[in-house]
């Protein structure tokens, strides 16, 4: 623990990247080694390659560990004379406030050895020169070097820092009689106890002899000749290696090191025995041993990486939801692309690994191998479960779903997540069977959004539930009217509402509009140019252009190929800023929930493109009107809103939306399946939370009412 009085002279490296948080030692940290180890130890600048080596292998470091470094990791602090390879502390600030943790590195420890090398080196330090020998193999071919030694040293100190205050094992300032009990502890727990009067001893089972008399960076006090004994005895304990074997902190930060590297980041760890040249013994330890189970559990729940997690054969359905948010958050999905890829080609019958890929390469807009890929998930099973975290649930959700991308249904999961809700997903359509029973529930929703190509899957399933003995929410016959014109002939006449008149076109419609513009009135009545065109099917604006003149369509269909559009009159809905105002709202029985209030500069709104990251104006705006939004928008309008909900009798139901300069509920949009989520990043848009945990309580509340009716 290093105290210091004032902070002056303490590099401030928090608002750095992990990997450009070092520096030579200040004067504080050189005073403090030179009280614990009796001798004094220098401040040094490394050589430019040494550097380059450092950054290069924190660079390469998981994205799960490098994100778990973001907060109270002061940096890497290069010394010379330290007495160990590396060692990690914490500084104490005035008032005795944590100012952070540090790792000091010793340049001259590791300047010339290789990964094998420095290793090897350190594996053999407990033992006396002799005839019996050990190596370790961490790194293959051109990957044992220098920096690959640096990054092994640097995860196994980053293993303390990331154990602090964290329950793992007992934090290494803490006097006995505060230690506690070992159930305390969720590592130290599996392979250790604390005994009387605060001593920390291995379990029984791990107290092999000679463990006590290991030493690294100290004199040996072992043979050579025990080193085969010590690691046979080794290998029958839950201890991964003999360094980690020398005390609870080391077990972790062993553990913690050789769990990134073999499963995170699928590098080689290999022991060799010898006796002169003899190979004697060898092994290879794997997270797979029965015995590691728990601590692999403690480093997963620390270091939550889904490509580990994903490429474990039938590991459960990971979801839309959680994937979706890692793209969000720009997230690489490639290495999680390939860890379902390689799950899939070495365990064919594993649905749930094609299925999650079809997600992934959605979201990385590889659509066409992921129908593929989803389509063969469901050949092979239709019934899904998504991960429930509780053990007995308080309402079973059965989700109809229909084939298809990430618009094609409900996304219901985002509703749910971290609920006591059981949500299970059930796939129907033309290309798949259809079950002779539906698993149990307690209520059933139906997901799947309208389209020309759902119309007969909707259809059937309305026959087949016409009469279902437990509450459906979200009737098939309902959804079937919410295409685009569909949608306006149900609105038609609602007070206080325009929805622009919508139909239907062929393309030799519009073809015959672009040469005889006076055609318009046979099309659609009364409207005039600018138009709204889009195809038939076409979501999130792909292909929606407004049209201001035959010759603009012309244009238009020379650049899109599709031969069915829909056809639409344009309304200008700016404001007397001349900004566009989109508002997207969900009616949960009837209720109104705004989701987001986008604001642009461009007639054609979209949340993501609409700037609101970059402009705090904006997002005041967007608090005001989530803030006022019930006694403001939702009481402007609540006539109109009933009036919908009564038309269209669907209890989930969203609304992209505005207000016209005149005061009307200008309507772009009804359907079932948007998105509505609280992915947006907390620090930006801390008014999120609570709006969207109203319409998440609400949606909650929804299925408890279902769940109580007898439809």
């Amino acid at each position: 623990m290093i105290i210091v009085t004032d902070l002056d002279g303490w590099p401030s490296t928090l608002s750095l990247p992990p990997e450009q948080r070092y520096a030579p030692a200040p004067a504080q940290l050189l005073h403090h080694l030179e009280q614990v180890n009796g001798h004094p130890a220098h401040s040094v600048q490394p050589p430019p390659d040494l550097e380059a080596d450092l950054q290069q292998a924190l660079i390469e470091l998981p994205e799960i560990v490098r994100a778990r470094l973001q907060d109270h990791f002061l940096g890497i602090y290069f010394v010379a004379g330290a007495g160990s390879s590396a060692a990690t502390d914490i500084v104490i600030g005035p008032g005795g406030h944590f100012h952070g943790a540090l790792i000091m590195l010793d340049v001259e420890a590791i300047a010339q050895r290789t990964a094998n090398q420095w290793i090897s080196w350190r594996e053999n330090m407990p033992f006396t020169a002799g005839a019996h020998h050990i190596t370790v193999r961490i790194a293959d071919g051109d990957q044992d070097n220098r920096k690959n030694a640096l990054q092994m040293l640097l995860l196994h100190e980053i293993g303390h820092v990331l154990s602090l205050g964290r329950k793992l094992v007992p934090d290494w300032w803490l006097q006995p009689e505060e230690l506690g009990t070992t159930a305390d502890y969720a590592f130290l727990s599996l392979s250790w106890e604390i005994a009387g009067q605060g001593t920390v001893r291995p379990r029984a089972e791990n107290g092999f002899s000679g463990r006590a008399q290991l030493r690294y960076y100290n004199q040996p006090q072992l043979p050579s000749d025990g080193i085969l004994p010590m690691y046979h005895a080794l290998l029958e304990t839950n201890l991964f290696t003999m360094y980690g074997a020398q005390s609870a902190a080391e077990d972790f930060a062993e553990s913690f090191a050789l769990y990134v590297h073999i499963v995170l980041m699928q590098k080689p760890y290999f022991v060799r025995i010898h006796e002169n040249q003899r190979l004697l013994m060898q092994y290879a330890r794997e997270w797979d041993d029965p015995r590691l189970a728990g601590k692999r559990a403690v480093l997963e729940q620390l270091l939550p990486d889904l490509p580990a997690q994903l490429r474990r054969p039938f590991a459960p359905l990971h979801g839309v939801a959680a994937l979706m948010r890692r793209a969000f958050r720009g997230e690489n999905m490639v290495p999680i692309a390939t860890a379902l890829v390689e799950r899939a080609q070495a365990w064919p019958q594993d649905a749930h690994a094609y299925l999650d890929c079809s997600t992934v390469l959605q979201l990385t807009g590889e659509r066409d191998i992921a129908m593929q890929l989803q389509a063969e998930a469901l050949r092979l099973q239709q019934h899904y479960l998504l991960p429930y975290g509780g053990t007995q649930p308080a309402l079973r959700l059965l989700v109809i779903m229909a084939s298809g991308d990430l618009m094609a249904n409900t996304p219901v999961e985002f509703l749910l997540e971290q609920g006591d809700v059981a949500l299970e997903l059930l796939y129907l359509g033309d290309e798949i069977p259809w079950p002779a029973t539906f698993p149990a529930h307690d209520v059933l929703m139906v997901a799947i959004a309208e389209s020309d190509a759902n119309q007969p899957l909707l259809q059937r399933l309305a026959e087949q539930l016409a009469s279902w003995p437990h509450p459906v929410l979200n009737r098939p016959e309902h959804i079937a009217v919410l295409s685009r014109d569909g949608a306006w002939r149900a609105l038609a006449g609602t007070c206080g509402v325009l929805m622009p008149q919508t139909r239907r076109s062929t393309r030799a419609d519009l073809a015959s509009l672009a040469v005889r513009p006076e055609s318009l009135s046979s099309l659609l009545p009364g409207a005039s140019f600018p138009l709204i065109v889009r195809p038939l099917g076409s979501h999130a604006g792909q292909n929606l252009e407004k049209i201001d003149t035959a010759d603009a369509l012309a244009a238009y269909l020379a650049r899109v190929p599709a031969q069915q559009f829909y056809l639409a009159s344009f309304v200008d809905y700016s404001g007397a800023d001349g900004l566009f105002r989109k508002l997207r709202v969900v009616l949960i029985n009837g209720q109104p929930y705004l989701c987001h209030h986008a604001i642009s500069s461009h007639w054609m709104v979209h949340y993501l493109n609409a700037g609101m990251d970059h402009s705090a104006g904006k997002r005041a705006e967007e608090a005001e009107s989530m803030q006022q939004f019930d006694t403001g928008f939702a009481k402007r309008h609540a006539e109109a809103l009933a009036d919908i909900q009564r038309r269209l009798q669907l209890p989930y139901l969203g609304i992209d939306c505005a207000e016209t300069p005149d005061g009307r509920l200008l309507i772009f949009e009804v359907d079932n399946a948007m998105i509505v989520h609280v992915m947006d990043d907390e620090q930006l848009y801390p008014y999120k939370q609570p709006a969207m945990r109203k319409v998440f309580d609400a949606f909650r509340s929804l299925l408890d009412q279902f769940s109580w009716r007898q439809d």
